[in-house]
């Protein structure tokens, strides 16, 4: 049987222990409140980690700084790399933080797989990027069409390129427009009206009967594959001198 001694103890050593509960907290709070104060442990510098080549690492660092908006402990990492992600010849960075006053931003540089349309380039994953200045290296690829359906033009250029390099040819060119009809320009200038529909077996059709029109010893300049049956070969015209 408890009595009133040992009921006042065990309240007291509650009460003790409640208030000692709430110190520690306020004290954390005030140590999490001083700690994520912008003031305190600011960061000092960025290192920009991995080889780039087109990026300009001026303007990348640039923008870093901007995004950064708190100290060591609150900086949002987050918006830091966003910052990065929206320059156009970054493909992916990845943000950390370094004792006691660094970040560390590893960035991948967009590889140029092919150009799209009059300013644009197009990555190995179908993925369209515009970069800031004219890019003025050569690519062996011109793409056109939405950019919504970028990937969709990269999987057909993969997927058709394969046929054409069996027999010699290369896509140069590749164009899906508004109506949705498919055009394919070759290394050697010549061009493939493919149409809306039936591509493969279209695209076949005119491959399986290439080699009986070379025997005609006159190079072509357009080829009309929207035919049910067959396809149209426009040649080019003979130099008279």
């Amino acid at each position: 049987m408890k009595t009133k001694a040992s009921t006042g103890a065990t309240s007291w050593r509650l009460w003790l222990l409640s208030g000692f509960v709430l110190l520690s907290a306020a004290g954390l709070y005030g140590l999490f409140s001083y700690l994520t104060s912008p003031s305190v442990l600011p960061i000092r510098s960025i290192q920009i980690k991995n080889e780039y080549r087109n990026l300009d690492k001026a303007g990348l660092q640039q923008a870093l700084l901007k995004a950064i908006d708190g100290g060591f402990f609150s900086v949002d990492l987050q918006k830091v790399r966003n910052a990065a992600l929206g320059l156009a010849w970054v493909a992916e960075a990845k943000v950390s933080r370094d004792w006691p006053d660094k970040l560390v931003v590893e960035v991948v540089e967009q590889k140029p797989f092919a150009r799209w349309g009059k300013d644009g380039l197009l990555n190995r994953y179908g993925q369209v990027f515009h970069p800031e200045k004219p890019w003025r290296k050569k690519l062996p690829l011109q793409f056109y069409g939405d950019e919504e359906k970028s990937e969709m033009l990269l999987a057909f250029f993969v997927k058709e390129q394969k046929r054409f390099r069996q027999l010699g040819m290369s896509i140069a060119e590749l164009t899906l427009d508004k109506r949705g009809e498919w055009r394919i320009k070759l290394s050697n200038g010549v061009e493939i009206v493919v149409g809306t529909e039936k591509m493969d077996k279209r695209i076949q059709r005119w491959l399986s009967a290439y080699q009986v029109l070379t025997q005609i010893n006159k190079p072509m300049s357009r080829v009309d594959l929207r035919y049910e049956q067959g396809f149209a070969v426009n040649w080019q015209a003979e130099d008279r001198g």
